[in-house]
């Protein structure tokens, strides 16, 4: 039987009390029905084995243990990759930026004292504010200023007590939340209607087009299975499911963006450590099926 060659490398390791309770499990019950290898565990258990015979079964042994090593290496890599990731996801999730909805108590422009120039004072509770610029209608620039928190600048006690005065024909504070821009002061751009800070839709359609790119290599590794590019293609399709993964352990369901650039690099980086681990994964599952070893040893 093929599970005679396996029951015997593992029998040195039963003998020596290293299998797990899976693989001993999966032993006895070959023991039961197999005289031929039940056999082999009584001969071995008689006694100290003569000299020759044990240099003969030298090999195996170190075959088995050798064995033994990788798959305990690779699962040590795959736990270290999933932690990477997880700690990555978690970072962003942290450092996620959550925007005042207005104004009010939150900002003041207040007089530099010896300077006679201007500074925005923020209240304790803001953590990050960025300003962005717009071409403004006659000349000149539109400014757009967004203030934030994030959890990890409050556990830290990290605040952002005031900047410059940002210079432009027009001030606006962006709420980020899909309502109007406030105007702060200057030239109203839009005074017959409003204007807003749309968010960034690229990662949308990154996440659609890795959606895509799982499909179709997930079809051809699937209809290709038999073939030498077949485990290739099922690899390859790991790379945009590492891809969502990392978008979906980042943002979860909401894959619309204020700060694209921050975001879409998180998402890389996540999926940069879930690659390998998934890769693990499919390789250590690929070998089980093959040998039919039990899932742990």
């Amino acid at each position: 039987m093929r599970d005679c060659g396996i029951i015997r490398d593992l029998l040195p390791l039963y003998q020596e009390g290293m299998l797990s309770a899976d693989s001993v499990e999966f032993l006895e019950e070959h023991l039961r029905i197999c005289p031929a290898c039940r056999a082999e565990r009584e001969k071995l258990a008689a006694g100290p084995v003569p000299p020759e015979e044990k240099a003969e079964k030298a090999p195996e042994l170190e075959r088995v243990r050798r064995k033994l090593r990788r798959q305990r290496r690779r699962t040590a890599i795959l736990a270290v990759c999933l932690a990477l990731a997880l700690a990555t996801a978690l970072f962003a999730r942290l450092t996620e930026r959550h925007y005042f909805p207005e104004p009010k108590g939150v900002i003041s422009v207040v007089s530099e004292p010896g300077s006679g120039g201007e500074v925005l004072r923020f209240a304790g509770n803001v953590t990050g504010a960025e300003v962005s610029y717009q071409k403004a209608e006659g000349g000149g620039s539109a400014v757009f200023l967004s203030v934030w928190w994030t959890e990890w600048d409050r556990l830290f006690g990290n605040t952002l007590s005031e900047m410059p005065t940002p210079l432009g024909s027009a001030v606006y504070f962006s709420p980020n939340n899909g309502t109007d821009d406030i105007l702060l002061w200057g030239e109203d751009q839009a005074p017959g209607g409003g204007i807003i800070s749309l968010p960034r839709l690229a990662l949308v359609y990154y996440a659609v087009l890795a959606l895509a790119a799982l499909a179709v290599l997930g079809i051809l590794a699937l209809a290709l299975r038999k073939r030498k590019c077949g485990p290739w293609l099922r690899r390859a399709a790991l790379v945009p499911a590492a891809y969502l993964l990392g978008e979906l352990l980042v943002l979860g369901v909401n894959t619309v963006s204020y700060s694209l650039e921050r975001d879409f690099v998180l998402i890389l980086v996540t999926a940069l450590f879930l690659y390998p681990a998934l890769l693990l994964a499919d390789v250590i599952r690929t070998e089980r099926q093959r040998r039919k070893l039990p899932e742990t040893l």
